[in-house]
């Protein structure tokens, strides 16, 4: 745990920088490049910069066996249950957030360059449409983690080598310290299964957010590639320019949260179903998530040609 918490408190101090950093040259360097989008681009690093102090409130701690895997706060707060479990459920809702405020960014790009004419629809204060669906997803995982995967006596309880192993590989108390967790299914008195069907139900909420969120970044990403191949010889050079440095940015965030947070998550939302047992080595998931927002702003520094001229005064 000790590697995992200084691999959190790195990525919370370097996302600090990356993020802080890319925010000054969107409102100093973005105006002219890129008008609107500049919005939405701002908006995404400031999350990013509230999400890591969620995520270093919480401190999650992660393990799998099945029926359930565990989300465990391991900061100072986590035997204050009134506000340990609603922040542990927050950072899972953040989570959503962060991922949606991505899809809302390949959203804007499509409508800019594939439905021009209806992008004065979505400027100036109608903007804000395009994060009606990023609160959505917030509120559903929200709710989908604090109804559905709820901590419960039940759980606390369950089983005496859950117990064991949360006491063994953490020297935690589960009576005691804040979490959440699905628990997919229980143990009937004659060892069959009974199936914990609001629980599952929660469960897939959370993975149709990430498919949805996904899905909607592969479809505009597609049709932004197919528009720039078959306009660009009616634009100029520095818009056909300006499109691809930002096709490239925005390729390269969707290639770096798949790897490093769609897919650890997804994996740890169905493995239990599989009754895959990973144990501690679910922690991955939480490092990886912890890392990951310190290097998103250094795609866009280094991609976009006038803010690498910027950080490395080459003017």
């Amino acid at each position: 745990m000790l590697w995992l918490h200084i691999i959190q408190y790195a990525g919370f101090f370097l996302a600090q920088i990356t993020n802080s950093v890319l925010v000054y040259l969107i409102l100093t360097k973005a105006e002219k490049l890129f008008g609107s989008f500049r919005h939405v681009m701002v908006i995404f690093a400031l999350f990013s910069l509230v999400y890591t102090w969620i995520e270093v409130l919480t401190q999650p701690v992660m393990h799998i066996k099945a029926p359930l895997f565990i989300v465990v706060m391991d900061s100072p707060l986590k035997y204050e249950k009134w506000i340990g479990n609603n922040i542990t459920c927050l950072y899972c809702g953040s989570f959503a957030l962060l991922i949606s405020l991505l899809a809302s960014q390949f959203f804007y790009r499509y409508v800019a360059i594939c439905r021009p004419g209806i992008l004065s629809k979505i400027e100036g204060y109608k903007l804000i449409l395009i994060f009606l669906p990023c609160i959505t997803c917030f509120v559903l995982w929200f709710e989908f983690v604090y109804w559905g995967m709820a901590n419960t006596v039940e759980k606390q309880e369950q089983r005496k080598s859950y117990r064991d192993e949360l006491k063994f590989y953490y020297n935690e108390d589960s009576s005691k310290v804040s979490f959440i967790a699905p628990m997919y299914w229980s143990i009937g008195k004659n060892g069959e299964k009974i199936w914990n069907f609001w629980e599952c139900m929660s469960s897939v909420g959370c993975f149709v957010i990430i498919a949805v969120c996904f899905s909607t970044i592969l479809y505009c990403a597609y049709k932004i590639y197919r528009s720039m191949k078959s306009t660009e010889c009616h634009m100029s050079a520095r818009t056909l320019e300006l499109n691809r440095q930002l096709f490239i940015t925005l390729t390269f965030q969707t290639i770096l949260p798949f790897v490093m947070m769609y897919s650890p998550v997804g994996l740890l939302i169905t493995l239990p179903i599989f009754e895959v047992d990973v144990g501690r080595v679910s922690n991955f998931v939480g490092a990886s998530a912890a890392v990951y927002p310190s290097l998103e702003p250094v795609i866009a520094i280094f991609c976009i040609k006038e803010f690498r001229r910027t950080i490395t005064c080459n003017h």
